[in-house]
């Protein structure tokens, strides 16, 4: 009995102009990236991607988008970088390889780094990448239990305001 072989996907570069049709089939799956991220905003990407401020990626298998990915192209600190604000979908192990097209993107458009804003667990999954930073947050939404109850500003004459 012969076995089927899965089609290895194909990186896609959405034309700019093409994003709002392809959009609502991908919306999902960029929201779904952020979400578990924890940082990001759907509206925001969606607005970077209509104004060709970032541009939207396809893992394709020829039948149906395995995944999505959103980068942008920033100059920081002196230097170009391109960051993948968000790359969302199903089988990492058939789609994960792509990323090396996107770092050729990067390279043609002259960036000297690759940046993912996301999970720490892309740093398992990406042996060639390092986390340089750490974003940490504190939930200020409900009191906290050693926060006094009121907060005030005291002048150097003693007086709260």
């Amino acid at each position: 009995m012969p076995q089927s072989v899965a089609a290895v996907p194909a990186l896609v570069c959405v034309d700019p102009a093409r994003v709002a049709e392809i959009w609502p089939h991908v919306a999902p799956l960029v929201a779904a990236a952020l979400a578990r991220g924890g940082d990001g905003d759907l509206a925001a990407v969606e607005c970077a991607l209509a104004r060709g401020r970032a541009l939207l990626w396809l893992a394709w298998d020829g039948k149906k988008i395995l995944a999505a990915a959103v980068t942008e192209v920033a100059r920081l600190h002196g230097e170009t970088l391109c960051t993948i604000l968000a790359c969302g979908g199903k089988g990492f192990d058939r789609f994960g390889a792509l990323i090396a097209g996107l770092e050729r993107y990067a390279r043609a458009e002259g960036c000297a780094r690759m940046r993912i804003a996301g999970r720490r667990g892309w740093a398992r999954v990406l042996r060639d990448y390092r986390v340089k930073s750490v974003v940490i947050e504190k939930d200020l939404s409900r009191p906290h239990p050693e926060e006094h109850a009121r907060s005030a500003c005291v002048s150097k004459d003693g007086r709260e305001h």
